[in-house]
């Protein structure tokens, strides 16, 4: 089949066809061979005069923003996105675990009662105490597994994005309640759960900052003074800026 038998012939042609030309979707050839045919009918000219004032006018129109629940919904995505999956144990590394606790559980046994022997055995008779006088005090909890703040500067408060994003802690304020009213109290009215929440050391001093959303691709980074904030309390807001995260 020849490029000539490929364009349609007219007049008249039809409206769709004038359009695809107009929209320059028609294969090249077609297109070369079918527009000076269009432009030297009269009636297929007022068409493309009419498309051509369709398209200006859709060019004058103002941008049309997105609706805030729909950036929302968007931005909650894309921070899901950026949390980091938890990781996939094998059920052979999980049964290896579990017999290494129970190996380790059965030395402990061994030795219990390895010492208990030995207590009978220097108490003939059963009338010495059972227990050992000299036996070490009951170890008491640590808090060397509970993590400091992060450390975040006043200036830098965008580094903290990453880290913040990962966690839910509401840390002080303890609940999404508190966290509406310290909001509020610096004129942030915002009810929604944040994108992600954690407490931080602001310059040395304790804090919570609270990542919300604000608008398609950038975050509003609010932190709170959770001894202050409150309510009608707009000093308890320590720092409230928006971002472009790169």
């Amino acid at each position: 089949m020849t490029g000539m038998e490929r364009v349609p012939m007219g007049p008249p042609w039809s409206v769709d066809l004038i359009a695809d030309l107009h929209a320059g979707v028609l294969p090249p050839e077609v297109a070369a061979q079918l527009r000076p045919r269009v432009e030297a009918d009269a009636e297929a000219r007022e068409i493309l005069r009419a498309l051509d004032a369709t398209l200006a006018d859709l060019h004058a129109l103002p941008p049309i923003p997105m609706p805030d629940h729909v950036a929302a919904r968007i931005d909650a995505a894309l921070a899901a996105e950026a949390r980091p999956a938890a990781p996939v144990v094998s059920l052979d590394e999980a049964r290896r675990r579990r017999n290494r606790r129970l190996g380790l559980g059965g030395g402990v046994l061994v030795a219990a009662a390895a010492a208990f022997g030995v207590v009978l055995a220097v108490s003939p008779g059963g009338k010495q105490a059972d227990t050992p006088q000299d036996a070490a005090p009951a170890p008491t909890p640590s808090n060397s597994n509970v993590s400091a703040p992060l450390a975040v500067k006043g200036s830098e408060l965008g580094a903290a994005v990453g880290d913040v994003l990962k966690a839910q802690n509401y840390g002080p304020l303890e609940t999404q309640d508190r966290l509406v009213g310290c909001l509020q109290g610096g004129g942030i009215n915002s009810t929604s759960k944040p994108l992600g929440i954690s407490p931080i050391d602001l310059d040395g001093k304790a804090a919570v900052m609270a990542i919300l959303p604000s608008g398609l691709g950038q975050y509003r980074l609010v932190v709170l003074d959770p001894k202050t904030c409150g309510p009608d309390k707009p000093e308890g807001v320590l720092a409230d800026t928006t971002i472009k995260p790169g």
